[in-house]
């Protein structure tokens, strides 16, 4: 045997050593990933956004207590307004859609992703995405009749 010629002992230590790459390869993170984590961020950011323009709907912010008199006053601004602003509620409206579809396309992401016994469903899609049902059943039940 000469020096060019592998024995059965080295080409095995060589292919161990590809499979070990290979395995090392598959644990970062790929596109795919990263999307389904971006998503996730994009859903939870768009929920906040819907809480911040419903505290802006609601009518009763103008109401203040003052301290000295111990009683209720109203401010005397000319955009005072007692009852829901309907175009903000379509904007909530339309935002709980917008992050509805943004968990479905996420989770869409994760679970093509699922190719190994080693990936995982990200838990914070099912937790955005649950929120936004609930908080969508609650809104549809509050506002159907100023939206429909």
């Amino acid at each position: 045997m000469d020096k060019k010629e592998l024995s059965y002992d080295k080409i095995a230590e060589l292919l161990e050593k590809e499979d070990e790459n290979k395995n090392k390869r598959k644990i970062k993170n790929d596109w795919v990933s990263k999307t389904a984590t971006i998503l996730s961020l994009c859903a939870w950011t768009i929920m906040l956004a819907v809480w911040t323009v419903l505290h802006l709907a609601s009518g009763d912010r103008y109401i203040a207590m003052t301290a000295s008199f111990g009683r209720w006053v109203f401010d005397m601004e000319p955009n005072l307004r007692f009852g829901w602003d309907r175009t903000l509620v379509y904007v909530a409206f339309i935002l709980l859609l917008v992050s509805l579809a943004t968990c479905v396309i996420a989770f869409l992401f994760n679970m093509r992703r699922m190719k190994r016994k080693t990936d995982k469903y990200k838990k914070s899609i099912f937790v955005i995405g649950g929120v936004t049902i609930i908080a969508l059943v609650f809104f549809l039940i509050d506002f159907w009749s100023m939206l429909f």
